[in-house]
């Protein structure tokens, strides 16, 4: 099942709690920074997180894309 950007976000969100706290604030890390990524309009909510993945990767990964 091919999931979009927030549903998989959310999917993170949920099963947070359930994790050690170092995992539990990566995630928190994580999410922020997908979450910065969303705002400046790099992904949008609805693509699908493959499509997502590779947009990102193609712009410098993540962390250079919530950072931009």
């Amino acid at each position: 099942m091919f999931k979009n950007v927030t549903e998989y976000l959310e999917e993170l969100e949920k099963n947070k709690d359930d994790k050690p706290d170092q995992v539990r604030d990566g995630i928190e890390i994580y999410l922020g920074l997908w979450r910065r990524a969303l705002e400046k309009g790099m992904v949008q909510p609805s693509d699908e997180i493959s499509d997502a993945l590779s947009t990102i990767e193609e712009k410098g990964g993540l962390y250079k894309v919530a950072e931009d």
